[in-house]
């Protein structure tokens, strides 16, 4: 029987968006090089947070508003779009290009990761059900990821 290969598990206290997009990236770095266990965070977002993603551009966002509301504004390392963090659980997953649980597409990865926190979350006792596939077109969805 071949063993699985070790993960490292964090879970971190609530934090700012500049403290949670830090941490990613060390994660990420450091898991890249292989000086750290591939990585699987849950976090916390403390206070509320919108995440822009990598290449989105500011303009986007109104500063003035979500520093009247306390929002942190952060940038992702990854793509994607806006995302308001606020009373929710965030996970990242870090890991060398070459781990067998990332490898492939983005997609392929991120179907396979699902299946894993599905599977785990259901071994705590929890109901779940993977949502069903949408055919909006993400392009024409504007500033904000949903």
């Amino acid at each position: 029987m071949s063993e699985k290969p070790a993960w490292r598990l964090l879970i971190t206290p609530p934090a700012s968006g500049v403290w949670n997009m830090a941490v990613d990236e060390a994660i990420a770095v450091s898991t890249g090089r292989g000086d750290a266990l591939p990585t699987l965070r849950f976090y916390q977002w403390q206070p509320a947070c919108v995440s822009l993603g990598r290449h989105q551009p500011l303009a986007d966002i109104d500063l003035t508003r979500c520093a009247a509301l306390g929002y942190d504004v952060v940038r992702r390392p990854t793509g994607g779009r806006a995302i308001l963090h606020i009373d929710e659980l965030t996970y990242s997953v870090a890991g060398p290009q070459d781990d067998p649980a990332l490898a492939g597409a983005i997609l392929d990865s991120y179907l396979r990761l699902s299946q894993g926190l599905l599977a785990g979350l259901e071994r705590l006792g929890l109901r779940v059900a993977k949502a069903p596939p949408t055919n909006r077109a993400s392009a024409d969805a504007g500033p904000v990821c949903f």
